[in-house]
């Protein structure tokens, strides 16, 4: 017993030191309009004492992310990378299709590396009085994305791959003004449900 308690002991001290994970996404991931430091991302590298870096980009869709995936995977070699976008090519009237296929690119090209992906589901959207898109306007947009986040789920649960759910749980008062961009108080519900999934992952 004392050898097995060991063992595991130096297994989840190991992995929690070395443990790097990189974060692809758009402004949901970056935590547009705040302090890094208040950051989710930062807020869960603090926590749990591991390497977490932050490539979310505002306004990118998830081609962009595709194009600049495989250097980040290469350049940084993190054990695990978190993917998470579409809601910006929802505003231009992209497709459901298109955005899945997208992420599945990038969950493919992580594979092919051994690195361990993380599926990020997208907040709901408030959308406030002065809303503005670019291709589609305020309530088919948010039709739009209560469809892309059930696809999402769908296609988490056939790749039965681990997953970061940011779509229920953080209600108005914990967005911004523009009713997309979680602030401090959402910052912090997020960081927590990312918690929950990294503890699974190496317990």
């Amino acid at each position: 017993l004392l050898g097995q308690f060991y063992y595991f002991t130096v297994h989840v001290i190991t992995n929690y030191i070395h443990m790097k994970l990189s974060c692809m996404g758009d402004s949901i991931t970056n935590g547009h309009g705040l302090d890094s430091k208040l950051r989710w991302t930062s807020l869960l590298a603090s926590r749990l004492d591991i390497e977490v870096s932050n490539h979310g980009v505002s306004g990118d869709t998830t081609g962009g992310m595709v194009g600049r995936f495989d250097y980040m995977l290469r350049s940084e070699q993190p054990k695990y990378v978190f993917i998470m976008g579409g809601t910006n090519d929802l505003s231009f009237g992209l497709s459901d299709s298109l955005i899945i296929s997208n992420i599945k690119t990038m969950t493919r090209q992580a594979r092919h590396l051994g690195i361990q992906y993380i599926i990020g589901v997208p907040s709901t959207y408030y959308p406030s009085n002065d809303a503005n898109l670019y291709e589609i306007n305020v309530d088919e947009f948010v039709l739009r994305l209560k469809g892309l986040q059930a696809r999402l789920k769908e296609f988490i649960q056939i790749d039965q791959c681990a997953s970061i759910d940011f779509s229920y749980g953080l209600q108005r008062n914990h967005f911004l003004e523009d009713g997309i961009h979680p602030n401090a108080s959402g910052q912090v519900i997020m960081a927590e449900k990312s918690i929950e999934v990294i503890r699974e992952i190496y317990y």
